[in-house]
């Protein structure tokens, strides 16, 4: 990331603001704990679906450098949501590939491409999953999870829609970028972590691919979005990946 003031204990705090409006009521989904091998580490997963046998869009919801340590509980309520829409989601702990609890800078510089790989292996455990469709999966990310939903949706084209919170495109990654489905993007304008300068290369870099963008500035939040401006981008973000993984095509 090009953000060299990162601070982990500050982004844990961030990602239950980010999120906060995925807390509202929705039908009961099923909830299990699955796995997957990645560089011959077992990757846990927890997965929320829909009752019933059908295939269904998949959304692969990614975490921050925080982890899972704080703000797993907003994570799970967001992916409930995304099953009460008729989707599968997929809570990738992508750290269990390096062993790591959180990220710092320092982190992220040695392990981005270990975990970009991990998000690869996440992407054929969904397409190769009972309860999806290969032929709809998103990406959803915050924060160090939005720089990696955006890296691998530029490379692999089973990704059809992508929905990120205060990312951007790696540094150095432009020119390695093949591709980019449509693509949400949702950044503070006084965001001094991330800064939305961010935003506008992930922008550029759908333009330069024909791809569909949209873009929400918020005016006046910073990388911790307030409680309004968080659970508006809850609700577009729900609706993005909505619109753009359907429920139809090969089974």
């Amino acid at each position: 990331m090009r953000s060299r003031h990162v601070l982990c204990f500050v982004i844990a705090l961030l990602l239950s603001s980010a999120l906060h409006g995925a807390n509202a009521a929705a039908p009961r989904a099923e909830r299990q704990r699955e796995s997957f091998t990645s560089g011959g580490r077992r990757i846990t997963v927890e997965t929320f679906a829909p009752a019933g046998r059908e295939r269904l869009p998949a959304v692969i919801v990614l975490h921050s450098a925080a982890g899972t340590l704080v703000g797993k509980g907003e994570l799970a309520r967001f992916s409930r949501a995304l099953a009460a829409q008729g989707k599968v989601a997929f809570l990738v702990r992508y750290f269990d590939r390096t062993g790591t609890i959180f990220a710092n800078d320092r982190d992220i510089d040695r392990l981005t491409s270990t975990w970009m790989e991990t998000i690869r292996h996440a992407v054929d455990f969904a397409a190769a999953h009972p309860r999806v469709r290969a032929d709809s999966i998103g990406l959803f990310g915050y924060s160090l999870g939005a720089y990696l939903a955006v890296a691998e949706s530029s490379l692999d084209p089973r990704v059809d829609a992508v929905a990120e919170v205060a990312g951007g495109v790696l540094a150095g990654f432009e020119g390695r970028m093949r591709r980019l489905p449509p693509t949400l993007i949702l950044h503070g304008r006084a965001d001094q972590r991330v800064p939305l300068s961010e935003a506008y290369e992930v922008q550029r870099a759908g333009r330069r691919f024909g791809s569909a963008t949209e873009l929400k500035i918020y005016e006046g939040e910073g990388h911790r979005l307030s409680r309004t401006a968080s659970e508006d981008a809850t609700r577009r973000a729900l609706r993005f990946l909505h619109q753009h993984l359907k429920a139809r095509g090969r089974r």
